[in-house]
């Protein structure tokens, strides 16, 4: 018996007894079914942005020291807006917002002008640390004039706390380090609080809450469609009840067992993976696909157990390395990342197992009618026919043609963004978008970095040297028009000391025994103790950033970190850190490490190939059109700017997934008939005769049902549909034009130019 005959003996007896004993099949998928469900019950999901972090960096934990040192950096703006500069109702206004929002449980402090002190100091010795609106609010043009000076005088409240021309005003909420599961009761209390008065909130914290709700709402919506479409077209085109029940069933299952075992090790639904069950459905119909179609024809070439024994062979080799597919996912360092790829193989398995042994069973007891396989006529002549005689006439300009758009292709790809911006998830329209930009817009960016420059054992951050140069780093880095605002720890210092020494150019103090002097007079203001450590061997700089991009936010935090390398105290580092700066780092890992991980799932299904076909040559070629549509989708994204992100970042295993599973039973049933000893041509003959309903049926219905996720306004999960739509298209064409032009292209392998029919 040869290698061939024997690979294929396994998948096919388990589908043959399975056929032949339905009762006991049923029995133990209904304890399987039981079993996970105990793991169900216990599912969690969190969806919160928290899940892509990349936890096992250094980087992180230099974030987490970070936050132990200086308190979480996440703020909730809310901005109070009026007609009228300094208007004394709106600053009343202030001082009521910030008292009733410093009520709010997990707010660690509230930044407003009725709270942060404006530092004034004079010549004689005086020293004022009241806020702006300690008092009443002024009544007379010459007390808000008066006002005005103080507050825009001040090197912190400007374009934080007021805006340049007075017309915007922030409360700004800051909240504890470990408040992120409660940021939807925050976002909304908050906003209760502005009584439908003008003003916008926005932050952090309104993205994190906006996108946590919307991807659990949309997804719950849109999977009952999905499957409801699905079924629809499974209908129409079976003609049978049984042909709908039976996919979406495998389909469902498969999806519950890999959600019950999530369940059972405790890992959560996350942001990435809560598309996990719609993926696994799509590839559970894909499968089962294949045993309809061949049931539908059992009564007029043999038997219903033959003939889905004929198409186990390809499902069984399309699951395993659709799996491999997702288990290189496994390579990326985000957990959330890595935990969606381990339990997307496991779910492909576990509906791969349900079609080679429930639906045999299932098929057994319900069979598909005769007249099923609605379209297979004109599937398996005029198209088959024209299919056929392209690639046997002219393979040699059907692959050019292929190549050339690979070609075009591969200069998208150059061009794939790799740095998102979580607010364009959102319409330009939506609320939470116009309140970002306003508030962006009026005062500075939403996007906290921090810098933090760490002074050696034996140092401190307030020596001479690295005092000035602290300084220097912070004006550098207010001048990037990328930056809003800009704060450290000299800011106060400046505008202290210059009252004291009568000197408007606001210098800097000398000597460590006046800077500390300096900051025990500062000792009250809070705010104080988010930009220097009470050692003093640690300081901060705040950045509040106007642009989202990771891109730019990573940016930023290399132009401290290069500034301070060529500039900054010798023996200090300087790095920057923060959420925002770990949310960006961690999408550009995203984004490398899906690239390797697609490299590597490549090159490993490749080897499966080799082992299973025996021929180099035949692995080699079925790989062509299981690598173009990969790189067909992310060159397309590259062309027309869609960002690989956390919202796509299953694509690349998806279109593996789904070019793998044609692949596979073209390249399987061509190999079986090349054996058998028929010449090329008329080995492809059959094998598109027999292969091209199933492949037809499968990416109508799939695209169908993704397709639907276009309708979404919420383009995290709108991306996905249309792009899974355009992935079935791409992977039918490769497999359909595109392989059997490079099974033809030797000439040895066409017998005739003309298609038997």
């Amino acid at each position: 018996m040869s290698r061939w005959s024997r690979q294929r003996q396994l998948p096919e007896r388990l589908v043959g007894a399975c056929h032949d004993h339905p009762a006991r099949v049923f029995v133990v998928w209904l304890g399987l079914t039981l079993l996970s469900s105990v793991g169900v019950l216990h599912l969690e999901v969190d969806t919160s942005t928290d899940s892509i972090l990349d936890r096992s960096s250094p980087a992180f934990a230099f974030h987490k020291r970070s936050h132990q040192l200086f308190g979480g950096e996440e703020i909730l703006v809310a901005a109070l807006h009026s007609e009228e500069a300094f208007d004394p109702e709106t600053l009343a206004r202030v001082e009521k917002l910030s008292a009733e929002l410093e009520k709010l449980p997990d707010v660690r402090r509230v930044d407003s002008l009725s709270t942060v002190p404006l530092i004034r100091s004079s010549p004689d010795g005086r020293l004022d640390l009241d806020p702006a609106l300690g008092g009443a609010p002024p009544s007379t043009e010459a007390e808000r004039r008066e006002l005005e000076a103080r507050i825009l005088a001040d090197r912190i409240a400007g374009n934080s706390l007021i805006s340049t021309d007075g017309r915007v005003v922030a409360v700004n909420l800051v909240l504890d380090g470990d408040t992120q599961g409660r940021f939807l009761e925050l976002v909304q209390a908050t906003r209760e609080q502005l009584d439908g008065r003008p003003g916008w909130v926005s932050g952090v914290p309104v993205f994190r809450t906006e996108i946590n709700t919307r991807t659990q709402s949309e997804i719950l919506f849109f999977v009952p469609i999905t499957a409801a479409i699905i079924g629809a077209l499974l209908f129409l085109f079976f003609r049978s009840v049984a042909a709908v029940v039976i996919p979406l069933l495998a389909g469902a299952l498969g999806s519950w067992l890999m959600l019950g075992a999530m369940g059972a090790v405790g890992t959560p639904l996350t942001l990435i993976s809560m598309i996990l069950p719609s993926v696994v459905l799509a590839l559970g119909c894909a499968y089962v696909m294949h045993l309809l179609t061949a049931a539908a024809r059992d009564r007029e070439e043999g038997g219903l157990r033959e003939a889905l024994c004929e198409v186990a062979f390809p499902v069984a080799l399309s699951g395993l390395t659709t799996a491999i597919g997702f288990v290189s996912m496994a390579i990326v360092r985000v957990p959330g990342v890595r935990d969606a790829g381990a339990f997307g193989a496991l779910g492909v398995l576990a509906v791969l197992a349900a079609t080679l042994t429930l639906v045999p069973a299932l098929l057994q007891r319900f069979r598909i009618p005769a007249r099923a396989a609605f379209g297979s006529p004109t599937l398996r002549g005029p198209v088959r026919e024209a299919l056929l005689g392209l690639a046997a006439r002219a393979p040699g300009r059907v692959i050019g043609a292929w190549a050339a758009l690979f070609a075009v292709l591969m200069v998208g790809l150059a061009w794939l963004p790799v740095e998102t911006d979580a607010t364009q998830w959102f319409r330009e329209t939506a609320p939470v978008r116009v309140e970002y930009d306003e508030i962006r817009t009026r005062l500075s960016g939403i996007s906290p970095v921090n810098i933090v420059i760490d002074a050696p054992d034996d140092r401190s951050v307030i020596e001479e040297r690295a005092l000035r140069d602290i300084d220097a780093l912070t004006a550098y880095l207010a001048s990037l028009p990328e930056v809003g605002k800009a704060v450290a720890f000299t800011d106060p210092l400046r505008q202290l000391h210059g009252g004291f020494v009568g000197d408007a150019s606001q210098p800097l103090p000398e000597g460590e025994e006046l800077v500390e002097q300096y900051l025990l007079l500062l000792s009250s203001v809070e705010p104080l103790r988010d930009l220097i450590t009470d050692d003093r061997r640690a300081a901060n700089v705040l950045l509040r950033v106007d642009d989202n991009v990771s891109g730019t936010l990573r940016g930023v935090a290399r132009k401290a970190e290069a500034w301070w390398q060529e500039n900054g105290t010798p023996g200090y580092r300087a790095q920057g850190t923060g959420t925002m700066f770990e949310f960006a780092r961690a999408e550009d890992e995203l984004v490398i490490g899906q690239l390797r991980g697609l490299a590597i799932a490549v090159g490993c299904i490749a080897v499966v190939l080799l082992l299973v076909l025996g021929s180099a040559r035949l692995a080699l070629l079925a790989m062509v059109p299981n690598a173009l549509p990969t790189v067909a989708i992310f060159g397309f994204m590259g062309l027309v700017g869609i960002a690989l992100d956390a919202g796509t970042v299953l694509l690349g295993s998806l279109a593996l997934g789904m070019a793998v599973d044609d692949t596979m039973h073209i390249v399987s049933g061509y190999h079986s008939a090349k054996r058998a000893g028929l010449d090329g041509l008329t080995a492809l003959d059959r094998t598109l005769r027999q292969t091209i309903p199933a492949l037809v049926y499968t990416t109508l219905v799939v695209s169908a049902g993704f397709g639907v996720l276009g309708l979404s306004d919420f383009t995290f999960i709108r991306n996905l549909g249309p792009l899974t739509a355009g992935i079935m298209g791409v992977c039918l064409a490769a497999d359909v034009i595109l392989l059997p032009a490079l099974l033809l292209l030797r000439r040895d392998a066409r017998a005739s130019v003309n298609a038997p029919g």
